[in-house]
């Protein structure tokens, strides 16, 4: 990933809620391949963005805040992305996984 200085040193996730497991919403861009992690600016974008992700109708979805650097380190051995959006689900940054070293 990239490096965590040039991130907030928060940003607001979704969590997924199913039942009583709770884990970081992940999406899936289809065209590209690309498998990522949504995060936020604020929380008011992650609560206006909600309606633009792929949702499963039974489970439930919360805004919270989170280190970025507990972030990356979650979703990086899923060789997750980390796209920044806003209150649109436009992508204002994206942060690739590095790759691996041999």
């Amino acid at each position: 990933m990239s490096e965590t200085t040039e991130l907030p040193e928060w940003l607001w996730i979704v969590i997924e809620k199913d039942g009583e497991l709770e884990r970081l919403f992940g999406q899936h861009e289809q065209e590209k391949d690309v498998f990522f992690v949504p995060a936020f600016n604020s929380q008011e974008d992650g609560q206006a963005c909600l309606q633009y992700l792929q949702k499963m109708p039974e489970r439930k979805y919360e805004i919270h805040a989170m280190r970025s650097a507990e972030v990356i380190n979650t979703i990086e051995p899923y060789n997750y992305q980390l796209f920044i959006l806003d209150s649109h689900g436009r992508v204002l940054e994206s942060l690739a996984p590095a790759p691996e070293q041999q």
